[in-house]
């Protein structure tokens, strides 16, 4: 089973200037994300959808119970696939992963969520999905792409992240594919911090956004990128 640990999360949408002011504050109190190559890691997302749409209107309509599937690289390397479950109950939210090989990804791609249906992915990631296929028929939505800088601190499990370069691939939905189109979808490079947190956000934390241009905003990378594949055909 799946270890489920809910979560804060606060969404702005800034611009470079105000991105470059808060990396600087964010770094000298906090730790730089370990994981990173020269600080930026690349964050690729192939989001699944149903038959209603679900995942997409319940985003758009501000829905207070919703959930969506993704299944995650990081740097596109086949060796680290994630299928993650992300659920939101008011606001606040937790987030399932399954770890998928190769193959199940490959299957997945074809919507055969068959994989998932063993007594051994009950309650996780993976059992809940061939539940929702099984409900409404899941399908492969649209690849969302971009650069991520994050920083952590331990007081409260704070995560500070800043996506850019934020794109949608406008090629088909196989991520690993070599040739594939992708679409930037924020205007003026403009970039999403992200703050995720457990029970409590530090003072101090809070106080590093005081004086610059952030406003919270529930911007969704989700909806940005599938609103720009539909455009793009």
């Amino acid at each position: 089973m799946d270890r489920i640990q809910y979560r804060h999360e606060i969404k702005y949408r800034i611009n470079g200037g105000t991105y470059h002011i808060l990396r600087g504050r964010f770094g000298a109190v906090m730790k730089h994300d370990e994981h990173a190559e020269q600080g930026l890691y690349r964050v690729t997302s192939l989001y699944f959808d149903d038959v209603y749409r679900s995942a997409y209107k319940d985003k758009l309509n501000g829905a207070l119970k919703r959930k969506k599937y993704r299944v995650r690289a990081y740097g596109l390397d086949p060796g680290l696939i994630r299928l993650e479950e992300k659920v939101k109950h008011n606001n606040v939210g937790f987030k399932k992963a399954t770890t998928l090989t190769r193959e199940q990804y490959d299957r997945l791609l074809a919507c055969d969520f068959s994989i998932f249906a063993g007594e051994e992915y009950a309650d996780t990631a993976g059992g809940d999905m061939f539940a929702s296929d099984c409900a409404a028929h899941l399908a492969p939505a649209v690849i969302v792409d971009y650069l991520r800088e994050a920083y952590t601190c331990e007081a409260g499990n704070v995560r500070v992240t800043f996506d850019m370069k934020i794109a949608a691939c406008t090629s088909g939905f196989d991520m690993f594919r070599g040739d594939n189109v992708y679409c930037g979808v924020m205007p003026d490079n403009d970039i999403v911090l992200e703050i995720k947190y457990d029970d409590f956000m530090p003072d101090y934390v809070r106080q590093l956004l005081t004086g610059v241009s952030a406003i919270p905003e529930s911007v969704s990378k989700y909806i940005l990128c599938s609103d720009m594949l539909r455009l793009s055909y």
